[in-house]
């Protein structure tokens, strides 16, 4: 669902599935559930944060646990995908 030039204030914003254009998020929380794609263009974003639940979540666990349970390998291994994830650039939905 693409939405336009909207104004968010103090929302639980669901972002899978949806491509925001233009719009103004202020002291909202932006929920990932990772079950689809999502867009954030020209969008401005004022005092927000990201949570992550359903499968969104179960991938942010997996990461940390490999983090902290492999050692420096496991640390390598994240931050190689966070490098990924600098250089990937975009956010046009799939």
């Amino acid at each position: 669902m693409k939405i336009s030039k909207h104004q968010f204030t103090n929302e639980e914003v669901v972002l899978d599935f949806h491509e925001y254009e233009g719009c103004e998020f202020t002291n909202c929380r932006f929920v990932v559930l990772g079950y689809g794609a999502f867009a954030l263009n020209q969008c401005e974003v004022k005092n927000c944060e990201f949570t992550f639940a359903g499968p969104a979540a179960s991938v942010v666990q997996t990461m940390a646990t490999i983090y902290h349970s492999l050692g420096e390998q496991g640390r390598n291994l994240i931050e190689g995908t966070f490098e990924q994830i600098r250089n990937a650039g975009g956010n046009k939905p799939a």
